[in-house]
């Protein structure tokens, strides 16, 4: 038996990579996670001025330092705090609502979304004397981007049954507000992304995906509708301005106020898994996807004008793993000198614990300034790649290396714009106050939805008279 799987698989490769794709993309989402509540820290610590996690870390008694890792262990204690924590029920509580609904609905909503996103182009193979066509998304469907927020508009009913199966008026209140305000912005995100439909003529985010390779970037074509998509995600994943649903300081926590322990992480890691699915969604939208540029650039033969499309990307895949790796080597190489000054500042102090922070300072900077060192070799050796493909019934099939190669380029591309957005929702949060609640009522109702009409009215007029 083990034997007969082993050599379907290696007899199918293709198919079983779009198996493997099926859990391994929310997984792969969810994994960012970690690093999205580390983001969130340190920016609120950068942004009001204050040192931030610092404090929680891991003695390792061979080397006699601690490693703190910039705040990540604050993510393993505070699982394993959530996790052994005494939990505590409300009297009077319906069981699944409360137990059931809460906490698991928006977390399996949020891990069903990643499923429609891309996160590369498609993949021409030769299956038998045909082609065979291994796709980005493991929910391929014409009706993609309306089955997403089909999918997206389900995780209401966790919070307003979790809310009101809690038995607390604060937590009502909070499902109260989470019910309008979702209800009144998924309408102006749906007709915000319409004129992207318009423009490409399908649901399909594939298909949008592939657009954006050969023309421009959404936010090129839709400026408005990208502007009224971001504003109105905002207010979809219960980010500042629009956390009226947890609003503290007027109902407590909201709709999570009687929730504590594990269930208590479980919302929020469905609320931080829905920050990163917007800001998936964002990308695939409006910034090209993983696509590298919104406009053609000099790059062709004889230095013509050329898009830097998914052809393209293959043509030239060693420069532009060349280039990827410069970049990250740069970057690496500036936040080594940057823990290094950082240990030069310290030692020059008074404190107590000089020696051990310059050790696990000295731990960083080498790490970090020798995976620099790394990837700088590494864009040395594949400079120079060029790979080729041979043509069957017309289209181009390349090797496997060339497209799992391509795939992990074109996944990190779409990854960089994922964190750069995240970053987005983080930097809004510590730096704009809350509205009240019918400022966000209004503003969802008479101010996006009208722009989002106008913006829908004069796409089709333009749509009209290009076609």
């Amino acid at each position: 038996m083990f034997d007969a799987v082993i050599n379907w698989i290696c007899a199918n490769p293709y198919q079983f990579a779009g198996l493997l794709l099926v859990p391994a993309v929310p997984l792969i989402f969810f994994n960012i996670l970690p690093l999205l509540v580390v983001m969130e820290r340190r920016g609120a610590a950068f942004i009001q001025d204050r040192p931030g996690p610092n404090r929680a870390g891991i003695w390792i008694p061979g080397l006699n330092v601690r490693i703190r890792a910039f705040g990540m262990i604050y993510n393993a204690v505070d699982f394993v705090k959530l996790a052994v924590k005494e939990q505590f029920d409300p009297k009077f509580s319906s069981a699944f609502g409360y137990y059931a609904a809460g906490p698991f609905i928006p977390l399996i909503v949020a891990l069903i979304l990643p499923a429609f996103i891309p996160v590369f182009a498609p993949i021409a193979y030769q299956a038998g004397d045909g082609i065979g066509w291994l796709l980005g998304t493991t929910i391929a469907s014409h009706s993609g981007l309306l089955a997403l927020f089909a999918f997206s508009g389900l995780s209401i009913y966790g919070l307003v049954l979790g809310s009101w199966a809690s038995n607390s008026k604060y937590s009502l209140l909070g499902g109260m507000r989470a019910g309008a305000m979702m209800i009144s912005y998924e309408v102006s995100i749906g007709l915000a992304a319409a004129g992207m439909f318009l423009i490409v003529g399908s649901f399909d985010l594939a298909r949008i995906a592939e657009w954006q390779g050969d023309h421009t970037w959404g936010i090129v074509a839709q400026p408005l509708g990208c502007v009224l998509f971001i504003v109105a995600m905002f207010a979809e994943c219960n980010r500042t301005p629009f956390d009226v649903v947890e609003g503290d300081s007027e109902i407590v926590a909201g709709f999570h106020t009687e929730y504590g322990a594990i269930r208590f992480m479980l919302v929020m890691a469905a609320e931080y898994y829905h920050v990163i699915v917007a800001a998936a969604l964002i990308s695939t939208l409006y910034l090209g996807s993983y696509h590298l540029s919104p406009i053609p650039l000099p790059l062709g033969p004889n230095w013509s004008m050329t898009h830097l499309d998914d052809q393209w990307m293959r043509l030239n895949l060693g420069g532009v793993c060349a280039f990827m790796l410069a970049v990250g080597a740069l970057g690496a190489a500036v936040f080594a000198f940057l823990i290094n000054g950082r240990r030069v500042h310290y030692a020059r102090s008074n404190a107590s614990d000089v020696a051990l922070r310059s050790k696990e300072y000295l731990i960083y900077t080498g790490a970090i300034g020798g995976l620099a060192v790394l990837m700088a070799v590494g864009a040395v050796l594949v400079a120079g790649w060029s790979p080729g493909y041979t043509l069957v019934k017309g289209i181009e099939v390349w090797n496997w290396q060339v497209n799992l190669v391509t795939a992990i380029v074109q996944f990190h591309i779409l990854l960089g714009k994922i964190l750069l957005v995240s970053w987005l929702f983080v930097w809004v949060r510590w730096t704009v106050p809350r509205f009240r609640y019918d400022q966000i009522m209004a503003l969802g109702w008479k101010v996006l939805l009208n722009a989002a009409l106008i913006n829908l009215l004069i796409t089709a007029i333009i749509v009209k008279l290009v076609n």
